[in-house]
């Protein structure tokens, strides 16, 4: 049995309605990322070995910065900070004594908008009125409601109805999030 996937941008329509609600997602995300980097630095220094996505989830899932994204969204933050050390490693086992660890993600004193990954639990589409519901954190939800709903627009040729949707990504491209 084969699978296709496939990758469609789309535009927010309703960008100005939820645009701050994706920043601070996309800021927690950064700052997510950052403790699971300094955790992964701490541990390589003391053990040589850099902990895999199953260990920083362990060990960052009772973190506040975890819970301020959906527990799959800040799943997937770790394992793509997993999956950088291990590219790093990698280069290094292989003698590429120029391969630099991840760094951490900042913009001067700020976060930058990091991108936010919803696996299925995280969101739900709505094809009829083409939109897209996507969770919040359990610690941004206070004094607004669970979901941002993202209205969009693909391409006139992409029909959305005929795909099984399993991820949804909101991307900041372009000073405009996607």
């Amino acid at each position: 049995m084969s699978r296709t996937i496939r990758t469609f941008e789309a535009t927010i329509t309703n960008q100005q309605q939820v645009r701050d609600d994706l920043d601070q997602l996309g800021w927690a995300a950064s700052k997510l990322w950052n403790v699971g980097r300094y955790y992964a630095q701490e541990q390589w220094d003391e053990t040589d070995e850099i902990p895999d996505d199953g260990e920083l989830k362990a060990e960052l899932k009772s973190h506040e910065r975890y819970t301020d994204l959906h527990s799959q969204s800040s799943q997937r933050v770790l394992e793509e900070l997993a999956e950088a050390f291990n590219g790093w490693f990698g280069k290094r086992r292989n003698g590429d004594d120029r391969a630099r660890l991840p760094g951490y993600r900042k913009n001067g004193d700020a976060h930058p908008r990091s991108t936010v990954s919803f696996k299925t639990a995280g969101f739900k589409h709505d094809t009829q009125f083409t939109r897209v519901r996507l969770s919040r954190g359990r610690n941004l939800k206070e004094h607004r409601s669970d979901f941002i709903l993202c209205e969009y627009q693909t391409r006139p040729d992409v029909d959305l109805t005929v795909w099984d949707i399993q991820q949804v990504r909101a991307v900041y491209k372009r000073d405009e999030w996607r």
